[in-house]
């Protein structure tokens, strides 16, 4: 139900958006905030989780800044190991606030039924995470008599995706009970992890009447009265607005960066002349390192993984070319071809470590 608070007005203003210059998937920092928040409702030390996952200890709160999704996913590894509970993704959920999300909560607050709600949050999905994950409703009020929402985070790691996507349902689950400002309970909850030794709490959690496990995606199946019902507080003028927004904001996310790419320019131009450091490249940009160092984490990346990105990028265009090993070696500031053949080796079996695909050996 409806928790008791006032009902919260959208932010003032157009939310500027920044293009991430590692130029992988990335997630708002609100969903790192959100998930950290919830790892320590469950029990976790969330900031020393944070701060071993790649993130700063305390992450910003900035709406400028988005964080690549690989360091959400070493996130909840590393939850997964400090807490074996099979309810953690929905149990962490439940420190959603309306509000958290920025942006989407606004958007979805202001559809005109629950079955519009999930169709918004499936078309604006990026504004949270621009990875690949599968997010569609199927069905639907006035269809078949229910609907089913599909929510499966592809990382691939199988067991953060289950709990991930646990988690993502379950912060959708609540979301629709919020912004309808009454009980919803499923008809079915399907979740791809294995089932546990108990599974009643979870089935509690979720409010399903069938919970059933080792499925092939992540599905909440809504009866058909539940996807029809009205949302009370939506405004549907205010609704196109932020519609526009968001569609402006994605657009804008999705340009390119001058200053990225001078900036990526810079730190080639320096690994081929053997002098790269953050004070050489702050110098070239005409800016102090600590400026630098700001700059990149409001963009969503830290210098060391900036320059492995490049690095990479370098590399796959390189030896594609037909460049050979001890070229592009020297061009791009490797001691020798054994310490490319050990950053090749990397890349390919840490996909997240730079964000493409590496030429095989």
């Amino acid at each position: 139900m409806r928790e008791a608070e006032s009902k919260p007005c959208p932010p003032d203003g157009p939310t500027r958006r920044q293009e991430p210059i590692g130029r992988g998937p990335t997630a708002h920092v609100s969903v790192a905030r959100l998930l950290v928040t919830g790892l320590e409702g469950t029990g976790g030390d969330g900031a020393a989780l944070a701060c071993r996952a790649g993130l700063p200890e305390q992450v910003p709160d900035n709406d400028d800044a988005r964080v690549p999704t690989d360091h959400l996913s070493r996130l909840w590894r590393l939850g997964l190991g400090a807490n074996d509970d099979p309810c953690l993704g929905v149990k962490a959920a439940g420190r959603w606030r309306f509000g958290r999300l920025r942006l989407m909560d606004y958007l979805v607050a202001n559809a005109q039924t629950v079955t519009e709600m999930f169709t918004v949050m499936q078309q604006y999905s990026a504004l949270l995470n621009t990875a690949p994950n599968e997010i569609r409703l199927t069905g639907g009020a006035g269809s078949t008599g229910k609907g089913t929402v599909t929510y499966q985070i592809r990382s691939g790691d199988p067991d953060v995706d289950a709990m991930a996507s646990q988690y993502a349902m379950a912060t959708v689950l609540f979301r629709a009970r919020y912004v309808a400002g009454r009980e919803i309970r499923p008809l079915h909850v399907g979740l791809t992890s294995g089932p546990p030794a108990q599974h009643r709490e979870l089935a509690d959690r979720f409010g399903a009447r069938r919970l059933d496990f080792g499925a092939d995606a992540t599905t909440m199946t809504l009866a058909s009265a539940d996807l029809s019902l009205p949302l009370p507080d939506a405004d549907a003028r205010l609704g196109a607005v932020l519609r526009q927004h968001a569609a402006d904001v994605i657009a804008a996310q999705a340009r390119p960066s001058p200053w990225s790419e001078r900036l990526r320019q810079v730190i080639v131009a320096q690994l081929a002349g053997g002098g790269l450091s953050l004070q050489a490249v702050a110098r070239a940009l005409a800016l102090s390192p600590r400026s630098l160092q700001r700059r990149l984490a409001e963009e969503g990346t830290t210098w060391r993984d900036l320059v492995e990105t490049v690095r990479h990028d370098r590399a796959t265009a390189l030896l594609a070319g037909g460049a050979t090993r001890k070229e592009v070696a020297a061009r791009l500031g490797f001691s020798d071809t054994r310490a490319l053949r050990a950053a090749l080796r990397r890349w390919r079996t840490d996909p997240g470590a730079a964000g493409a695909r590496i030429p095989p050996s």
